[in-house]
């Protein structure tokens, strides 16, 4: 899968006062465009991605919870996209 590499020219976001990392920012890339792949992610990846959603809603961050603990949904990964960086994700309703 090609992720969207963000860089200074074609970020939708100023990096003066942008409080994430360019490390956040890779992540919430990678979850976006892969949001159905996140649950093969190992569980520090996982736990990363918990963290920075927690970080966007404000919410203070348990480290002694397991990522298994903690169902990352679909519409948290649209948040944080949506915060970090000025996006919109599109999904349809997929039927299994």
């Amino acid at each position: 899968m090609a992720y969207k590499i963000y860089n200074w020219n074609n970020a939708n976001f100023n990096w003066n006062d942008n409080p994430y990392t360019w490390n956040e920012v890779a992540l919430i890339t990678q979850a976006s465009d892969g949001i159905f792949e996140i649950d093969k992610w190992d569980r520090d990846k996982k736990k990363k991605l918990i963290k920075l959603i927690c970080k966007v809603k404000g919410k203070t961050y348990n480290e002694s919870k397991y990522a298994n603990d903690y169902k990352i949904k679909v519409s948290d990964v649209k948040l944080a996209a949506k915060e970090i960086l000025g996006i919109e994700i599109m999904t349809e309703n997929i039927k299994f």
